[in-house]
């Protein structure tokens, strides 16, 4: 006696999965989920019978149009509340890093994006920053807002821009918080991070043809230890190229 039929089966599978991870979806999310991808001239479900088929659809229009992924900009795509709830709930097969997507929603058109990033960056006490193609306005809002004390940067800036946020340290009179920075090798750091003392923030991006795209806020928690301590070799051999340091107030005794 058969107690369900494929298609049921799946939706019911999507639903406890789902709610295991905290997320109710709506039956037409539910509906869009249990479909798989269209094999070519087959009923989306009855095409599904076990045997080898030729796609019409492929994975990632698949993955578009039962919600998991959304298009950014030109041609970028990026997952969608939903996709990263299916993420959560389907886990990571073993060898993959564990990590945590933590904001994906960061498109350039928003005059927000960065502001948001600051926030993340905000929670943390006085973290270091590790940003490859750091500049000047995003330094001084970087360092009004957040407790950063080091600032990383690579050669692949111009003498310019690394003579702008020079002065701009250089510049700073009041700030609770001293902030050193110096410039590595570009081999050296690839990527945009924050590295706190018990956490640490990746920035990565899906780049468009216009020049625009989007930027997903992530959290690794295996590999959080090694990649602080890499970035810590790396602040080490850099070059100073300017420090701020606070002044000391006065104690006056009665």
């Amino acid at each position: 006696m058969e107690l369900l039929d494929e298609e049921s089966h799946r939706v019911l599978l999507w639903a406890v999965r789902l709610h295991e991870v905290g997320h109710a979806p709506t039956r037409t999310e539910l509906t869009e989920l249990a479909e798989g991808r269209r094999p070519a001239g087959l009923a989306t479900v009855t095409g599904l019978v076990g045997q080898d088929s030729e796609y019409q659809e492929g994975a990632i229009a698949s993955l578009l149009r039962r919600g998991l992924l959304h298009p950014v900009g030109d041609a970028g795509v990026a997952p969608t509340g939903l996709g990263r709830r299916v993420v959560d709930a389907l886990g990571l097969d073993d060898g993959f890093p564990a990590f945590e997507v933590l904001d994906a929603d960061l498109t350039s058109s928003d005059p927000l994006a960065f502001a948001r990033i600051v926030g993340r960056v905000a929670a943390l006490h006085r973290p270091m920053l590790v940003d490859p193609y750091c500049r000047r306005s995003e330094l001084e809002y970087l360092s009004a807002h957040t407790s950063v004390t080091r600032v990383l940067v690579s050669d692949r800036l111009d003498d310019d821009e690394l003579a702008d946020l020079t002065d701009m340290v250089e510049s700073l009179r009041r700030r609770e918080h001293k902030l050193r920075l110096r410039v590595a090798a570009a081999e050296d750091i690839q990527d945009r991070c924050v590295v706190g003392s018990d956490r640490i923030l990746q920035v990565g991006g899906l780049p468009s043809a216009n020049g625009g795209g989007a930027s997903v806020v992530t959290e690794p928690h295996d590999l959080g230890e090694q990649a602080r301590e890499y970035y810590r070799e790396v602040w080490r051999g850099a070059d100073r190229l300017a420090a701020y340091r606070p002044r000391r107030r006065n104690m006056r005794v009665a």
